[in-house]
């Protein structure tokens, strides 16, 4: 039976991190395929078990610990199999650029070896977390590595801030109006957006609609779709 877990992470690392999930697959699992949409979060993922089968759009991902960004459309589709143990970190849009010193287009439709972008220390914390069992104890170990990194983070810059502020938002705001706020034109503001993020603002912000729509319809499985689609736009 496929078990899956997730936590919200502490308090001090929320400008950073969303949450963590897990999923096991035992032995005698039959196996699926899972579709990946579109998503604007960045996200760590370390493969602890039976490495599945994880399809991206641009060629199949070997890495163990692979470190992803902003997803612009469907990026592919996961062959989960049996034996298959995965721990994730879903920070916020620019958390992991923010923590490890990445520029965010450079991870943004991409999926890395995040072993090459961090130093050996990554390589560490991935064997470490494969001689856990728990999850509640991953976790614990995957804070306190992160709280030595926001020692040395990078302080956000406006546009970093301001893909996190849309993400925060579900994307239920105007550009325009984001743009004024920090005392730019539209235009320049969605030139600057685009270069630092590696897409433009308007479908960033229609990605995170997309997203907490997803999000609502887990948490609410009863709702319709056409409730669901009325309240994000």
């Amino acid at each position: 039976m496929q078990i899956i877990m997730s936590g919200l992470a502490r308090p001090e690392l929320r400008p950073y991190v969303r949450a963590y999930a897990q999923r096991v697959c035992e032995k005698d699992d039959s196996p699926f395929a899972i579709s990946v949409p579109a998503q604007v979060e960045q996200i760590l993922n370390f493969e602890l078990g039976v490495m599945p089968g994880i399809h991206h759009r641009d060629g199949l991902i070997s890495e163990v610990v692979a470190v992803g960004g902003t997803q612009t459309a469907f990026s592919g589709y996961l062959d989960v199999r049996p034996g298959v143990e995965s721990f994730a970190v879903f920070f916020q849009p620019a958390g992991w650029s923010t923590l490890f010193k990445t520029p965010i287009h450079e991870v943004t439709n991409r999926f890395m070896d995040a072993t090459t972008v961090v130093d050996s220390s990554m390589r560490l914390l991935w064997n470490r977390l494969g001689e856990i069992c728990s999850f509640e104890a991953r976790v614990q170990l995957v804070e306190e590595y992160l709280l030595r990194k926001v020692r040395s983070a990078l302080f956000p810059d406006l546009i970093a801030a301001s893909a996190n502020f849309i993400f925060k938002e579900r994307g239920a705001l105007r550009i325009a109006t984001l743009a004024g706020y920090h005392s730019f034109g539209l235009r320049q503001f969605e030139r600057r957006f685009e270069r630092e993020i590696g897409v433009s603002p308007k479908s960033f912000a229609r990605i995170a609609r997309f997203q907490s729509a997803l999000d609502a319809k887990l948490v609410a499985p009863q709702r319709t779709w056409l409730d669901i689609a009325h309240t994000f736009g």
